[in-house]
């Protein structure tokens, strides 16, 4: 009787397991120029590296602003690719206007709001997968586009100066283990900066700064109901 019980349960993990680690392979980027962030330089992640195996500690010296270590930036690029989102660094030569916020969250499905002026006209692009957030990609299953109204960005605008988002830094500087991954990133006329932080609104470290970042992203995200 015993035996017959472990061997249920381990049915039951091994198929919950196989529930979480699907193959996902088809979205990881195949290179380098499929990473969505801007990758850590090679100096930066040898002098990482080096302060470890020399165990010199502490070694949580910051990360650049507007970059992602390799691990990070398979994981939040894999679930933009699913998305069928652009590479939006990349655009910073073509005169864009853009902003995207991602929210990857542990135990939900992935989506992202797009909001893009272009000729005075404002389209926000929302999409969603199938994906779980903390784990796999999934494929695409929804995706909408609609025209608002101007104020919506000019809004958004306003309250990225009045939080300083500029200056806000890429990385959180807490470590939390579930929760979502809020992703921001701003493209404007050349000048591009990304933030993430995780559950900001529920946040018990970041302070006002971590709300007032979390009001823009709502900002975002509520632009396409109005």
């Amino acid at each position: 009787m015993k035996l017959k019980l472990i061997i249920n349960i381990g049915l039951i993990l091994a198929l919950t397991s196989c529930a979480v680690i699907k193959d996902d392979s088809r979205y990881l980027p195949n290179s380098i120029d499929e990473y969505y962030f801007p990758l850590l330089s090679a100096e930066f992640t040898k002098r990482k590296n080096d302060c470890i195996e020399k165990e010199q500690f502490p070694c949580n010296f910051p990360e650049p602003n507007d970059t992602l270590s390799d691990s990070e930036n398979r994981w939040y690029s894999k679930h933009l690719k699913s998305m069928k989102e652009p590479i939006l660094y990349k655009l910073r030569n073509e005169d864009k206007k853009i902003i995207r916020f991602t929210c990857l969250g542990m135990w939900s499905n992935p989506f992202s709001y797009r909001i893009e002026k272009s000729n005075e006209q404002i389209t926000v692009t929302y999409s969603k997968t199938k994906g779980l957030g903390g784990y796999y990609a999934g494929r695409r299953i929804k995706h909408k586009q609609k025209i608002i109204k101007s104020e919506n960005w000019e809004n958004i605008m306003a309250k990225i100066d009045s939080v300083n988002f500029w200056n806000i830094e890429t990385h959180d500087p807490h470590i939390v283990l579930d929760g979502e991954e809020w992703i921001l990133e701003v493209l404007i006329d050349g000048k591009y900066h990304f933030v993430t932080r995780n559950s900001p609104e529920d946040s018990f470290y970041g302070g006002k700064e971590s709300a007032e970042y979390a009001e823009l992203c709502k900002l975002v995200i509520n632009a396409n109901k109005q």
